[in-house]
């Protein structure tokens, strides 16, 4: 099973419904794509950094060394590109899919 962990910023000024999205997230995902939320023993192979606003507060040093591999969240913004509320869920779904192909090639989800 992959492992794909997931943090949230602490919500002062959410500007999507981050559980929402989170949400949506799971039913995109098949296979053995699986969300991990909370803290992990293990390095996650990868993270999703669900933040509320484009500050990205919770973007820090010590998030970013429990993940291989990051997706920011940020607001209505992924990895610094704009993308409507009602795409988030599709965009990081095909960008979580993308990650385990390049570095899997050969393996099927």
């Amino acid at each position: 099973m992959k492992r794909i962990g997931v943090r949230y910023c602490g919500g002062c000024n959410p500007q999507i419904e981050r559980s929402r999205f989170v949400d949506e997230l799971e039913k995109k995902l098949d296979g053995d794509l699986r969300l991990a939320i909370g803290c992990s023993t293990e390095k996650w192979d990868l993270g999703i950094l669900v933040c509320g606003c484009p500050v990205a507060c919770a973007d820090q040093l010590a998030t970013r060394s429990l993940a291989l591999k990051w997706i920011v969240v940020s607001g209505p913004v992924v990895d610094l590109e704009s993308v409507s509320e009602n795409e988030l869920a599709a965009v990081v779904a095909l960008k979580i899919k993308e990650f385990f192909e390049r570095r899997n090639p050969h393996e099927v989800a």
